[in-house]
């Protein structure tokens, strides 16, 4: 939970953080249609998650020395040695340690999917790396109260510190005169100030909010050139009572990443056998998460981020379909699917489409080579007191909502410096 702990010490309610320990399965199909559980508990594992892996993947003697050989370079590698991965993709590592086991190929490009929610061939193998380094010494957890739980406390400390939260009050315009920012404008009302931070995404701030003509051509090109993540589309399944026992559940296959002629061909409406799923069963790490009696299950797989990707709907019935495949006993205990979203949804609530295919990322920006570690962009706008905050700028290594969190961090002392230095020279 690292920049989770980190960001509610700094503001004083580290107490209310609260992280409940789960289980969670591997489901992993062999290529006969079997699917092999591998269970990872809490706590202190008593055999060793890699030799599980290995069984599930039905490796000989010799094929298990390569992947533990692959595995331990991976997981070892000194601060130094994965910053001089930033240049390189998992596809240009993968290559340069020659034949390995059709399964832990296969491991590496899911994981590029699973992990940096991007693909093998443009995924940074640094990124990757740190990622699996981190979750190799944790523990799977859950906020007590969900995430929603979460930002009300950090919305307390805002509101106990003077601030205030806007709903409904939608940003169509950040106001910029003479290379500076003087706010922002709503609907219906202009608010002033000498420093704007951003969470909209790069893109969309500077191709939208801002606008092009502001920023000089070679950083507009730039921006626009940033690589997004792929989308994640998913859907919720109500059962009458609880038939699931772990809090996470990943299903995999040998052969169930998505790579850039993968992608294509999904949108073209060719989808895999076996799709990669992510699923998540909240009262199993908090019981106050479902009615007494009642389970929910948010499952889903990953997709292109284009918001009007027709895919998104055949990739949701193919999840509904290998559901019932991996849990023949829980399907007579669902009373509902719902809750059925994707990339249209992403960029309808919080990220703005200002690209062709592009505004339903899962995640952002920022997770292939050029735009990882030392190269990730920049949090500080080229326009004096404007700030970008989020996954695409500023944080690193981490997934999801734990990189947007070491982001806000690292922006809030930016913006802090940014802060004290104008005042100090009152400009």
């Amino acid at each position: 939970v690292g920049p989770f702990v980190e960001a509610f010490t700094e503001l004083g309610i580290h107490s209310k953080l609260d992280i409940i320990p789960g289980s969670n399965a591997l489901m992993y199909r062999r290529p006969g249609g079997e699917w092999v559980t591998t269970v990872n508990r809490a706590g202190k594992q008593e055999t060793d998650a890699t030799e599980n892996m290995f069984k599930a993947w039905q490796l000989a003697p010799q094929e298990r020395e390569v992947a533990l050989q692959a595995l331990a370079e991976m997981v070892l590698l000194a601060p130094e040695q994965l910053e001089a991965l930033d240049e390189v993709s998992v596809q240009q590592w993968v290559a340069q340690r020659g034949d390995m086991p059709r399964p832990l190929f296969g491991f590496f490009a899911v994981q590029a999917n699973l992990m940096a929610t991007g693909m093998y061939e443009l995924v940074a193998m640094s990124e990757l790396s740190r990622i699996m380094q981190i979750f190799g010494g944790s523990t799977t957890g859950y906020p007590r109260g969900g995430y929603a739980r979460l930002v009300g406390d950090i919305v307390d400390v805002l509101k106990a510190n003077g601030g205030e939260v806007r709903t409904r009050a939608r940003v169509e315009k950040i106001l910029v005169e003479d290379g500076r920012v003087t706010g922002v404008t709503t609907e219906d009302k202009v608010f002033r100030a000498p420093i704007v931070v951003s969470n909209a995404g790069i893109q969309p701030t500077v191709l939208k909010l801002v606008g092009e003509e502001h920023f000089d051509k070679a950083y507009v090109n730039y921006v626009k050139g940033i690589v997004p993540s792929l989308g994640f589309t998913c859907q919720r399944y109500i059962f009458s009572k609880p038939v699931l026992e772990h809090g996470v559940y990943i299903g995999t296959s040998e052969d169930s990443y998505i790579d850039v002629p993968r992608l294509d061909e999904i949108r073209d409406g060719k989808i895999p056998e076996t799709v990669s799923v992510y699923g998540v069963v909240p009262a199993n790490f908090d019981p106050e998460m479902a009615p007494p009696g009642k389970q929910m299950l948010l499952i889903g797989t990953w997709c292109s981020p284009d918001p009007g990707g027709k895919e998104v709907r055949l990739l949701q019935r193919k999840v509904d379909q290998q559901f019932d495949e991996m849990f023949p006993e829980a399907v007579p205990y669902i009373e509902s699917r719902e809750g059925y979203v994707g990339p249209a949804q992403v960029a309808a609530l919080s990220r703005d489409a200002v690209l062709p295919g592009l505004g339903g990322e899962a995640v952002g920006l920022g997770v292939t080579v050029g735009y990882c570690g030392r190269n990730k962009p920049s949090p500080k706008a080229p326009i004096s007191g404007l700030f970008y905050v989020g996954h695409d700028a500023g944080g690193g290594a981490f997934v999801g909502t734990h990189q947007v969190v070491s982001s806000g961090l690292r922006v809030a002392e930016l913006v802090r410096h940014y802060f004290l230095e104008r005042k100090a020279v009152r400009r």
